[in-house]
């Protein structure tokens, strides 16, 4: 191919992407942010907060312009992959009765690729100007955020893919968060609580397919509840997020007493999530069959909020080194 038909064809590619840019309006991105599910943006926030505010202890005063610098990019990184899951789960979500912007056909899938596009590059750009171990921290959690969604085998398409991507999407924003603050070593309130929440998304995050059995079995996905059923779906899934309700507040206790009452706080959800998932309560249409799931997102900002109240009142204290 000649050097005049290679700058052709790009001229052709950038003139294409500028009439995408002139057809994506505020309305668009208005749209991407609710397909993108503001309560979940708001507590993955939380979890870079959560993060950031543990490392505080440990670097004698957070660097917060950076800091806030680092969650812009996350919160841009996060957008981007939900809004990617959306146009991946365009059959599913119809088959399901989802009122999602991309699924309800409010938001063209094109714009919304279009959009994805710029949040992406402006997530890398801020990033790789602050440090490259952020940088790294972005370029992971996009490339996870895609290997769940998109490509020939996505991996929300297994139960084993999907608590992998989900707990590892989970930890790198806890680590990013600490990694912000311009913190050292990864102390073990870090450990303890970003390991037990980014767990609590894997096991409690998986109630979401109690409600969504019929777009999974048409999209081909092999969920807990389309792979063994319901009954033993729900079974399962309680005995995990119980495990992890438990497993937290001893270790807390054990090891970083600090955190028990963040601890107390995730063992009660958990016994709740069980309860509702075993109850007749949440069998039935779909707004009954998502209760487990809000039980779990109740959780998570319930345990966030605690952790951070309990750190104003004792911010002097030395109790998390």
């Amino acid at each position: 191919m000649s050097k005049k038909a290679c700058i052709q064809g790009v001229g052709m590619i950038l003139a294409e992407k500028t009439r995408v840019a002139e057809r994506v309006t505020l309305k668009h991105i208005r749209l991407s942010w609710l397909e993108a599910r503001p309560v979940v943006q708001g507590i993955f926030a939380l979890r870079f907060t959560c993060g950031a505010l543990l490392a505080d202890f440990h670097a004698n005063g957070a660097v917060w312009p950076t800091g806030f610098a680092v969650l812009a990019c996350w919160v841009a990184a996060m957008w981007a992959v939900y809004v990617m899951n959306g146009i991946a789960d365009i059959v599913e979500d119809r088959e399901n009765g989802s009122e999602r912007p991309i699924a309800s056909g409010l938001l063209p899938v094109r714009a919304a690729g279009a959009i994805v596009g710029v949040l992406c590059t402006a997530s890398l750009c801020v990033a790789a100007l602050i440090s490259p171990w952020v940088c790294l921290l972005v370029v992971l959690q996009l490339g996870i955020g895609y290997a769940y969604s998109m490509g020939p085998f996505p991996l929300k398409g297994n139960v084993p893919g999907f608590f992998g991507a989900v707990v590892m999407l989970g930890s790198l924003t806890y680590l990013a968060g600490w990694t912000a603050t311009g913190a050292g070593h990864i102390g073990p309130s870090l450990l303890v609580f970003g390991g037990a929440m980014s767990l609590w998304m894997g096991c409690g995050g998986a109630t979401k397919d109690l409600s969504d059995v019929d777009g999974d079995r048409v999209a081909g996905r092999r969920t807990l509840p389309v792979v063994l059923g319901d009954r033993a779906a729900r079974i399962i899934m309680a005995i995990a997020a119980s495990a992890v309700g438990w497993g937290f507040l001893g270790a807390s206790l054990m090891w970083v007493p600090a955190l028990a009452p963040v601890g107390m706080v995730v063992c009660a959800g958990s016994v709740v999530l069980a309860i509702v998932a075993a109850a007749p309560m949440s069998h039935g249409d779909r707004f009954r069959r998502r209760r487990p799931y809000r039980v779990f997102m109740i959780t998570q900002y319930c345990a966030h909020l605690t952790l951070m109240l309990s750190m104003i009142l004792n911010w002097q204290s030395a109790m998390l080194v």
